[in-house]
């Protein structure tokens, strides 16, 4: 995490840098409420040749995190505590990212409780704006209208889905136990339509 610094002393802010998070630069993806880092740890062992931060905000399951990537002693995974929607919206820079992660996020299915929600209009341009060329969004989710809500978003942003695995779909916590329990599982992988035009999915 690098701090910058303008000329106003009340302008101090911190970024999220991939060069000082790791060692090697390296495509970078980002999994937005990693949990206890089930699918992410697995995905970086996985990968050895791309970098991974896990981004996670719940103090006490963000413990458990911290001691499993630290335990790991993987060279391309980092985590940090934070909210998903600055670390989106201000803290990665431009074009950095090659892929997020977003699985089961909680729905707050309350209309009063909708500006809770981790999916809107501009978490989904902060997104846009991170993404790298070629990059995409990988969503997962067990209720069926927060995903065609989150579609629609994506659709009126640019995005439309691609014909593409999810990987994390049913290898987080949630995504095993609701597979296991034999639970619908909504999940699709969003790019920007000029990546699809090109590799002629548009």
């Amino acid at each position: 995490m690098h701090r910058a610094q303008s000329g106003s002393a009340a302008a101090d802010f911190f970024s999220l840098e991939p060069s000082e998070l790791f060692a090697s630069a390296a495509p970078l993806e980002v999994e937005l409420g990693a949990g206890k880092g089930d699918f992410i740890l697995e995905l970086a062992r996985q990968s050895p040749h791309h970098n991974f931060l896990a981004v996670e905000l719940g103090g006490s399951v963000f413990q458990w995190l911290a001691i499993r990537v630290g335990r790991s002693g993987l060279s391309n995974l980092r985590a940090v505590r934070a909210d998903a929607r600055p670390v989106v919206n201000l803290l990665l820079p431009a074009a950095s990212v090659h892929a997020f992660h977003v699985y089961f996020p909680d729905p707050w299915p309350k209309a009063r409780h909708s500006k809770h929600r981790l999916l809107s209009a501009a978490l989904i341009r902060g997104l846009a704006r991170c993404l790298e060329p070629g990059g995409k969004v990988y969503l997962a989710t067990d209720v069926k209208w927060y995903f065609d809500h989150a579609a629609v978003l994506f659709a009126e942003h640019g995005f439309r889905i691609a014909e593409e695995h999810v990987p994390g779909a049913a290898k987080t916590n949630f995504g095993r136990r609701f597979a296991t329990a034999g639970k619908a599982i909504h999940a699709g992988c969003f790019k920007p339509v000029d990546q699809l035009a090109v590799h002629g999915h548009g």
